[in-house]
């Protein structure tokens, strides 16, 4: 992404998934998931999953140099995976908890854009997400929405 680009998005609100984008999804050497993934293991914040799972440092640093009030964070959780899910933002990239929201189906992050779009008026919003699908149904529902890969940050 050229520096011309990321000063431009860094004044947009941009929101961030979560698995894939903020959150390596890398469960274990060489595996994408866990073989046991199930409520029981989202009971403590201090173990569960997400503990393991590697930040995105260029992510990290593209955050840190955002303006906090354009920083959001949208993502599907099961209701037991919330607070271990956010626990893993707030720490890895010091995003406040109230800019977190979960949904339970990727095709809602439409409204949540929606709702920032109407909150500030004038802004550019965007997407960061690594699931094409998502992002094209977001683009096709209302193509002033910017939707970006998050493949995008790596070259």
């Amino acid at each position: 992404m050229s520096k011309q680009f990321l000063d431009r998005l860094k004044e947009c609100i941009v929101v961030f998934d979560i698995d894939g984008v903020l959150a390596a999804y890398e469960f274990g050497d060489f595996c994408h998931t866990t073989p046991e993934w199930g409520p029981e293991q989202f009971k403590s914040i201090d173990d569960n999953p997400y503990v393991g799972v590697p930040a995105v440092p260029v992510l990290q640093e593209f955050i840190k140099e955002m303006p906090r009030e354009n920083v959001y964070v949208c993502s599907v959780a099961s209701e037991e995976e919330v607070e271990c899910k956010a626990a893993f933002v707030t720490r890895n990239y010091e995003i406040d908890r109230e800019k977190i929201v979960f949904v339970d189906k990727k095709d809602k992050k439409l409204q949540m854009l929606l709702e920032l779009k109407a909150k500030f008026p004038g802004k550019e919003i965007a997407i960061v997400d690594d699931t094409v699908k998502t992002l094209d149904n977001i683009w096709l529902a209302d193509n002033t929405i910017r939707t970006i890969h998050v493949s995008s940050f790596f070259c």
